[in-house]
């Protein structure tokens, strides 16, 4: 499961673009409210991300 705060990277639709989470609604289903870099706020699954690697 994901928490608030990790960035993610879209695979899905706005495919390659970075974001982060801000809130996993309260949906039965595992959605999340994500903010991507270009600004837009979206809803998506965990299908739809993958959490991005920390840079060392």
């Amino acid at each position: 499961m994901y928490k608030q705060g990790d960035r993610v990277q879209m695979t899905k639709g706005y495919k390659g673009i970075s974001g982060v989470i801000n809130q996993k609604t309260d949906s039965s289903f595992e959605m999340y409210v994500l903010t991507l870099d270009t600004g837009v706020s979206i809803v998506a699954g965990p299908s739809a991300f993958v959490r991005e690697e920390r840079s060392k």
